[in-house]
């Protein structure tokens, strides 16, 4: 009976030792790409959330949301412009504070609020 086992192969030149640190480096980028990929699918989906939400609320059709969509990007080109420009704190700080001016709510990192809950 064959064996599902994927075969490791010394290729010549290379010590045991070495190609197991490539396997397990080929695995971590394998795993860390999944990861990615998740993220991205829960940020579609929750984009599609939001655009649900916002025509439910507010009655935005096509042409509303397709300005909603220019200013999406007018503003992920902003934030690009300070991360380039000066740093990613600085510009997601930035982005934190226009959320929380624009919106009246008390918009805190989520990373500050782990770290708090952490560490009681």
């Amino acid at each position: 009976m064959k064996s599902n086992r994927k075969t490791l192969r010394k290729p010549k030149g290379m010590n045991y030792a070495d190609v197991l640190a490539h396997a397990r480096a080929q695995k971590a980028i394998v795993e860390a790409r999944a990861v990615e990929v998740a993220a991205n699918v829960q940020v579609q989906r929750m984009m599609w959330l939001m655009v649900c939400s916002m025509a439910d609320a507010y009655g935005i059709g096509p042409k509303r949301a397709e300005r909603f969509f220019e200013c999406l990007q007018s503003n992920s080109d902003a934030l690009q412009k300070m991360q380039d420009e000066v740093d990613d704190d600085y510009a997601w700080e930035k982005l934190r504070l226009k959320a929380q001016d624009v919106t009246g709510i008390d918009i805190r990192d989520i990373y500050a609020v782990y770290a708090k809950t952490e560490g009681e």
